[in-house]
């Protein structure tokens, strides 16, 4: 699976390239053709056996290059003009195929009059459901002409497969996979796709993480077609609902994030607190001999003597923090109720209306989570059953909030990501996460403080004043 995007002034070579290296067929629903290297292009290809056909707008034919198109029939290119009305679709969804396995979206111009400022081709190749999603829908271009005017318009095979995956991604998300098996059939009708086949393979295994990688990156690569094949409203109400999915998924994973780092520094209390705070007196102790013996060693002891209270201070506090203990099963169902909860009652996912409440939900569905409360989290599931919280895709109808509620959405999650790096990029972060067994890092890590203790508590006896423990202690 590849995809590779160019701009300006380095389309055209690689267009050209493309185009030359063609063995079977060269399909393009481009609008219009003002690019007079291509069209002998297209005249040599066909003189090689190479079958070109273009569909174009009957309202862009230019009297200019009129003579080049006939020339263009008479040697072989096929032609398909589409009436006015479909100016405005072929100037918003211009693709095209090549050999039944390369296609080309974006917003080239192909040489027709002033070019769009960020003027774009994507090259898809590998995405064997995308070729066959495009040349599904150049067919039904290409017999629109004969059609009656009424003749109801099929459904592109790969939107099925498409919204299947819509639906196991959100299955996934809320931890609802127990009967997930039975909902791949559309899957398996695809497995000609090497990519449908180890999503396919992945799901079957129960590899439900890297199966919902796979499926977003999947259904990323086939946005161009669901935006040619679906009507505005409802692509708009599609995309709302990735971003809802997505803003929840970035803030749930910054929770989850967030939660790991306490849990981590709760266990570390536990486990090392009381060492490390022994070994701050002994240090503290340590500097306080030093700087009677040498003046200058006195912003040493200040800085030993600081350490020390401030981490007394926050230690007992952290000592206070008792999170309720729960069990592996309770650990797995307060897991799979917030991932589900936090997905229906997001703030940035709901409509205006009922932001505040909300708001006010998810703080507290937060703090649950974060406090092991699973009673209170099975009470804001049950609570949000009732469907209260509705969705911006499902409560907003006209095309213009569709367009703003994308727009603001897409600048939430933004925001959500650039907080996730932001965690991400803490110390604590790399630390933590680094460690693979926590259990064998604080017994190694006691050990090591043991020694590290030992060590001062000789050097005091060896100064022959350890009557300082016993000062500082009850200072």
């Amino acid at each position: 699976m590849q995809k590779h995007t160019l701009y300006k002034e380095e389309i055209r070579p690689t267009l050209v390239k493309q185009l030359t290296e063609a063995t079977e067929e060269i399909l393009l629903a481009i609008g219009w053709l003002d690019d007079v290297g291509l069209l002998g292009l297209f005249q040599k290809k066909v003189l090689e056996g190479v079958e070109v056909h273009l569909i174009l707008v009957e309202e862009l034919r230019d009297p200019n290059y009129m003579e080049n198109f006939a020339v263009l029939t008479k040697k072989g290119v096929k032609i398909t003009w589409l009436d006015a009305a479909h100016q405005e679709y072929l100037t918003d969804h211009k693709y095209g195929i090549i050999d039944k396995s390369i296609v080309l979206t974006g917003n080239y111009n192909w040489g027709y009059k002033t070019a769009p400022q960020k003027e774009s081709l994507t090259i898809s190749s590998g995405i064997s459901t995308l070729a066959q999603g495009f040349l599904a829908e150049f067919e039904y271009l290409e017999i629109y002409p004969q059609l009656p005017k009424n003749e109801t318009r099929p459904e592109n095979p790969i939107s099925a497969l498409l919204k299947k995956m819509d639906v196991l991604r959100v299955l996934i998300a809320i931890d609802d996979t127990e009967f997930i098996h039975l909902r791949l059939q559309e899957l398996e009708a695809y497995q000609n796709d090497s990519n449908v086949a180890i999503i396919l393979k992945k799901l079957l295994a129960k590899d439900f993480e890297e199966a919902q990688d796979l499926m977003k990156s999947f259904i990323n690569q086939h946005r161009p077609l669901r935006v040619c094949i679906e009507p505005p409203i409802d692509n708009l109400r599609r995309e709302i609902q990735r971003l809802e999915e997505e803003i929840a998924a970035t803030s749930r994973e910054y929770s989850e994030t967030q939660k790991t780092l306490e849990e981590f520094s709760q266990l570390h209390t536990e486990a090392l607190g009381d060492l490390l705070q022994k070994i701050l007196l002994q240090s503290k102790i340590k500097a306080k001999i030093e700087a009677q013996e040498n003046e200058d060693k006195k912003a040493e002891f200040e800085e030993a003597n600081k350490d020390y209270e401030e981490y007394t201070k926050s230690h007992e506090e952290a000592k206070q923090q008792q999170p309720t203990v729960l069990t592996k099963e309770e650990k797995k169902e307060l897991k799979k109720l917030y991932r589900r909860t936090s997905l229906q009652c997001h703030p940035d996912r709901v409509v205006e209306e009922l932001h505040q409440e909300a708001e006010a939900l998810f703080v507290e569905l937060n703090e649950a989570y974060k406090a092991n409360d699973l009673n209170r989290l099975r009470e804001i599931s049950e609570q949000l059953k009732t469907g209260s919280m509705l969705s911006k895709s499902e409560g907003i109808t006209e095309l213009k909030k569709l367009e703003s509620t994308v727009h603001s959405l897409t600048q939430k999650l933004k925001d959500w990501e650039t907080k996730l790096d932001k965690l991400k990029a803490k110390p604590t972060y790399q630390k933590v996460f680094d460690i693979d067994d926590w259990e064998v890092y604080f017994s190694e890590t006691k050990v090591l403080l043991e020694s590290q203790l030992e060590r001062l508590e000789a050097f005091i006896a060896e100064s022959g004043k350890p009557g300082l423990q016993t000062t500082f202690l009850t200072e």
